[in-house]
């Protein structure tokens, strides 16, 4: 059984709605949460959709699609979200033999085929966490997180743009695409210690890169095209940039 967790429950306040969730928003006439629930029902088991703001905007636009609701009262950042999930998961007696991850503004430009490589890479090393990520000639545009790879080739971090030091660092392009495969064993044993940011007080589902690491877990990375991920969509400028990424992709 695999499980598939969409997190959808952000306010998406630079969407300036007062009404609805930002992930209702139409992506070429159809809602971008549709999207991720439409991929992860073509290689998932069971969906569970995590809502918190104006969650009522998203159950309408996704109507009798079959889903499971989990409900995060206080958003306090995508780990806090995934946890819900997880709970979510846990409430339904799903044991899954993977978790996929991916946020609801962001899997427009996603297809079933890359999320099966993804999970093929992951089966084979055995890893705790896998992810995938795509190279930008500007990532610091973008400002996604950076993936640092150790003298081997192997992923020893994924660190946000906030927290880069160095020159080195910033030039880095390959970067995270946000989204993930895990080990159930492994969610189940470290998703509840992942640590509160001192900056923004919020729990980041990218602390259980460093977490896997750290406790001599398999971390993997499947890095494609960018336009295989494309962008997600955080204001009105970045929907219609996204947009014409996704027509000049020919998806």
């Amino acid at each position: 059984m695999i499980v598939g967790i969409v997190l959808a429950a952000g306010k998406g306040t630079r969407m300036k709605s007062a009404v609805a969730n930002k992930v209702t928003v139409p992506f070429l006439q159809k809602p971008m949460i549709v999207y991720g629930v439409e991929l992860m029902a073509s290689v998932a088991t069971r969906t569970i959709v995590v809502v918190g703001a104006f969650a009522d905007s998203v159950k309408a636009v996704l109507g009798s699609r079959e889903v499971i609701y989990a409900y995060q009262t206080k958003r306090l950042g995508t780990g806090h979200a995934l946890r819900v999930g997880l709970q979510a998961m846990g409430n339904a007696d799903l044991h899954p033999t993977d978790v996929l991850v991916g946020y609801g503004d962001h899997t427009m430009f996603y297809r079933p085929r890359t999320v099966k490589k993804l999970l093929a890479c992951h089966r084979r090393v055995r890893g705790a966490v896998s992810m995938i990520t795509t190279t930008h000639e500007d990532p610091d545009r973008l400002r996604w997180g950076r993936i640092i790879r150790g003298s081997h080739g192997e992923v020893i971090d994924c660190r946000e743009q906030g927290d880069l030091t160095t020159v080195g660092e910033h030039e880095i392009r390959e970067i995270n695409a946000g989204f993930y495969c895990f080990s159930p064993a492994f969610l189940r044993r470290y998703a509840r210690s992942i640590p509160k940011s001192s900056v923004t007080g919020e729990y980041y589902i990218t602390s259980l890169v460093r977490m896997a690491v750290a406790k001599g877990k398999r971390v993997t990375a499947l890095c494609v095209p960018f336009t295989h991920v494309g962008l997600g969509v955080n204001g009105e400028s970045e929907l219609a940039e996204s947009e014409k990424l996704y027509l000049k992709a020919g998806l």
